[in-house]
């Protein structure tokens, strides 16, 4: 499993942490019409198609099984606190 951190500085000068987890590349066909209304979004959001295809696979997922995400979510962090000494959350906007 490829583990790695990635951060980013947003114009307001917050940083953002992330992790990349494990991966599955799959092969998927969908309509002509359908990529093209995803390149537009892709575009006038500054984000890559396979960017807003996993946003909107992950609401999915989110809105059609919310306490099966809520317990993934609880995994994650909870994974994530025992491998860290510290984990900062800064909810200050």
């Amino acid at each position: 499993m490829r583990e790695k951190n990635k951060t980013l500085v947003t114009p307001e000068g917050y940083t953002v942490s992330f992790r990349e987890r494990e991966s599955v590349e799959i092969k998927l066909n969908i309509p002509k019409e359908v990529l093209e209304t995803l390149e537009k979004i892709a575009k006038k959001k500054e984000l890559s198609v396979e960017s807003v295809l996993k946003f909107f696979i992950g609401k999915g997922l989110r809105d059609l099984e919310p306490e099966m995400a809520k317990k993934l979510s609880m995994q994650r962090l909870k994974s994530r606190k025992s491998k860290e000494e510290k984990l900062e959350i800064d909810l200050a906007a």
